[in-house]
């Protein structure tokens, strides 16, 4: 299949390729047979892509930590969980956590339609797929949820294209709609997102980044009662790919503040009709 995307949305080949790259490691630190699928059936065009020391390493990590945070809410919430997956190009933590109960909903530009239909050929009812931008205004008013389900967003490789602004619009307007929801996004610091240039594989894109975060706890400053409940660096778990070495690395107040995954509570949860509030997610 011809694979026709431009700046920031052919950037989803970026993590597809870092994956298929980690499967064929002797052991690598996550398996996901997805993707290899999915590349048998897209065919995409990796070539253009210059592999560099830190694109795998970053990409696989955050994703490990991720799935970490979502698998904890989907066993909390089991039965009334849902996960909104935003701008979530050709994700595949669906197919790796499905629980059997979780309502799912990956949204992301319309131009990428066509290709989900192939990747994602025959997939799982619970799973739906939206065409929306995040920067919308109205985007989060298309997304509708069970009554008493327990919404999750995601957002995963997508916060370094935005800015302090449009975070925090998307931000009140998921408390608005869904006060109390979780929001799990992933951010590198500012002097790292100013390097932009040195990324090759952004840079054949024609994207560049254009957002950063060196204090997690001034989300909390994006909107009333948001709180921050878990800041999760990368450099935590280098161990993994780089053994003890990379357990040192946990001790360098550089590398802990470079790129971290951040878990936010958007407000406090509604009164329910009994006048209780729902369990925290």
């Amino acid at each position: 299949m011809a694979i026709d995307l431009t700046g920031v949305s052919e950037t989803l080949l970026i993590p597809l390729y870092a994956q298929w790259r980690e499967n064929r490691r002797g052991r690598p630190v996550l398996r996901d047979a997805k993707v290899d699928d999915i590349v048998d059936r897209l065919k995409p065009p990796f070539e253009k892509f210059i592999p560099s020391l830190t694109d795998r390493p970053i990409l696989i990590l955050r994703k490990r930590i991720i799935d970490q945070m979502v698998a904890g809410h989907l066993r909390r919430h089991r039965g009334r969980a849902v996960v909104v997956n935003m701008g979530c190009g050709l994700c595949t933590r669906f197919d790796r956590l499905d629980d059997g109960s979780v309502t799912w909903i990956d949204v992301d530009l319309a131009m990428v339609a066509p290709i989900w239909a192939l990747a994602f050929e025959g997939h799982e009812p619970r799973r739906r797929f939206v065409t929306g931008s995040v920067a919308a205004p109205d985007f989060i008013d298309s997304i509708e949820v069970p009554a008493g389900a327990v919404p999750l967003f995601l957002m995963e490789g997508v916060s370094m294209y935005l800015s302090d602004e449009k975070m925090q619009a998307l931000t009140a307007r998921i408390a608005a709609r869904f006060p109390g929801a979780t929001f799990i996004f992933d951010a590198m610091a500012r002097w790292l997102a100013r390097g932009w240039a040195f990324y090759p594989s952004i840079v054949v894109t024609g994207s560049r980044f254009t957002w950063g975060l060196d204090r997690p706890k001034s989300c909390t400053a994006w909107g009333r009662g948001f709180r921050v409940l878990r800041d999760v660096p990368l450099a935590r778990q280098l161990d993994l790919l780089a053994g003890p070495l990379g357990w040192f690395a946990r001790f360098n107040p550089l590398l802990n503040a470079a790129y971290r995954v951040v878990m936010l509570r958007l407000g406090k949860p509604a009164t329910s009709a009994a006048g209780r509030s729902p369990p925290p997610p």
